[in-house]
């Protein structure tokens, strides 16, 4: 559908109306906002669209109580907005009805400071004056330390420097790395718990929960209970993670002190076109999104945005092929994924990816975990439904270029 044809109309199909996560300031619904629509919903005002893209920019909850209520369009302004400009829009358009959290608010305003915007036009966005946008940037960089810089100033106390100094060296707070030392050790607990209670890699591999890796708010965030058992089976000295999402591959290879190089879409590396790491590493996890499914951002090369599964699987091997280039020899390059079904239709996107013989199968592994929402998904009537869904775990070897 070519949403630039679309003429200036107040009502707009449900179906076409593309909702990016990653530009909506609020990280969740609000329960009380939602139960106060449900009530009015033939008076709440028209949604905000951008023209161009599809991409909603205000009234995710509205969408919400529309869609629950079967309703297949719905009013909308349209906006001419650049892609770049979607989130501080966003923001600026959110100041109305339910509050922003305070710590969200913050968390976009650091968001949009790291997409180039000036202290000026942040205030604008967020109807604040442009001193108290600097207060926040300087408090969030104090409070808010980078991965990269809170995993140095740990590093600098695991060799003996007061936490006084590294506060000092690392400009983040004491009481934040006091915090940050804590629940490294709860960590490190955790990991000894989970290889002391259980084998380590087994034909089928299950887990209670996702841990304390990664972001439980990302949608498809992997357990990292997984990534642990893949270091302990393997034993790399180097791991790579091209599509890390929310940083759940990250945070275990620091935990476990193993060389790690990660890249991810949303800090503007494409595995389909950008240049890859220029060394090859003994252990590449890979976590694609899955199809169908949701939909991770508006970028072009985003595979969550194939138009159809031949493009999806196209843009799947094209990532296959190029993640192939940066596996040692001895290495394994392991994908997590799972099949598809849509309209009545099953896609063995797992056994597809094994046809392809990009590189030689060492293993096939079954994660096995209770998700009540996708085996709905999968329901074979009205009364029988496979009550959990498989993901597949395929472990490849390198191969000798």
């Amino acid at each position: 559908m070519d949403l630039t044809q679309i003429p200036p109309t107040d009502t707009m199909s449900l179906a076409a109306i593309r909702q990016d996560w990653t530009v909506w300031p609020r990280a969740d619904y609000d329960a009380e906002a939602l139960a106060r629509y449900r009530d009015c919903r033939e008076a709440l005002p028209p949604v905000r669209v951008d023209r161009a893209t599809g991409v909603l920019l205000d009234g995710f909850h509205r969408v919400r109580i529309h869609h629950d209520a079967g309703a297949e369009s719905v009013a909308v302004v349209f906006e001419d907005c650049p892609p770049e400009r979607h989130l501080a829009r966003a923001l600026a358009l959110n100041q109305h009805g339910a509050p922003i959290p305070r710590d969200q608010r913050n968390r976009v305003i650091a968001q949009l400071a790291a997409q180039g915007l000036t202290q000026a036009e942040i205030a604008t966005a967020a109807g604040l004056s442009q001193g108290r946008i600097a207060q926040i940037l300087v408090a969030h960089k104090r409070d808010n330390p980078t991965r990269d810089g809170l995993a140095t100033a740990l590093r600098l106390i695991d060799a003996g420097t007061s936490l006084r100094e590294a506060a000092a060296a690392t400009g983040i707070a004491k009481s934040t790395l006091a915090r940050a030392v804590v629940d490294a050790k709860d960590r490190q607990v955790l990991i000894r718990q989970h290889l002391q209670s259980q084998p380590s890699l087994t034909s089928v591999v299950r887990y209670a929960n996702r841990g304390p890796w990664g972001k439980a708010t990302y949608f498809g965030n992997c357990t990292g209970y997984l990534l642990v058992d893949l270091i302990d089976y393997f034993k790399p000295t180097s791991v790579c993670d091209l599509m890390e999402g929310s940083g759940t591959t990250r945070e275990v290879c620091f935990d476990l002190n193993v060389d790690y190089e990660g890249r991810d879409l949303n800090a503007g590396f494409d595995l389909l076109s950008s240049p890859l790491p220029d060394r090859c590493f003994d252990l590449v996890f890979w976590h694609p999104p899955y199809w169908p499914g949701h939909q991770y951002s508006t970028r072009p090369n985003d595979l969550s945005n194939a138009d159809d599964f031949e493009d999806f699987e196209a843009r799947l091997r094209t990532g296959f092929e190029r993640l192939r280039e940066v596996v040692t020899p001895t290495g394994r390059l392991v994908i997590l994924i799972g099949d598809g079904r849509k309209n009545g239709v099953f896609y063995p996107i797992h056994a597809d990816l094994i046809r392809w013989n990009v590189l030689p199968l060492d293993a096939v592994l079954i994660k096995d975990g209770q998700h009540e929402r996708r085996a709905q998904h999968f329901r074979y009537g009205p009364a029988k439904f496979i009550p959990t869904l498989h993901e597949y775990v395929l472990i490849f070897k390198g191969a000798t270029r």
